[in-house]
């Protein structure tokens, strides 16, 4: 198998970000953690996949009932011209543009390294296998 410092190495590039910009630094569960001690990489990887679509289509579900909201005021602001219901439809439009952004960012960026990852590891059980005989 893979050895265990590149595997570190691998995670600390691909999956740690600095700040709070990174919705997925947290979500390393007892599951997760289970995998990597039991050193079954291939369904970690594939259950971080499997996550990541998961939280790309509730971020995509929220920015859908967030824009219904975000035309509820620029809809209130053409019937009243409040200059609050503009500023907050038009804040809200633009901080949910920026979460589909940030999402399909994070979403492509977990689903290529962890297939990367498992091709890499097929390759090695590949190269494993051809050297048994």
């Amino acid at each position: 198998m893979a050895d265990k410092e590149v595997l570190e190495e691998f995670f600390k590039e691909q999956l740690q970000t600095s700040g709070a910009t990174n919705i997925y630094t947290d979500l390393f569960l007892y599951k997760d953690k289970q995998l990597l001690k039991e050193n079954r990489l291939k369904e970690f990887a594939e259950h971080q996949i499997d996550k990541a679509k998961n939280i790309f289509w509730s971020v995509s579900f929220s920015v859908f009932i967030g824009t219904l909201y975000a035309f509820w005021y620029l809809i209130e602001f053409g019937m009243s011209w409040h200059w609050s219901d503009l500023a907050i439809g038009i804040g809200a439009w633009a901080l949910l543009i920026f979460a589909l952004i940030k999402a399909c960012k994070e979403y492509y960026t977990i689903t290529s390294s962890m297939t990367l990852f498992i091709k890499l590891l097929d390759q090695e059980e590949a190269a494993d296998s051809k050297q048994e005989p």
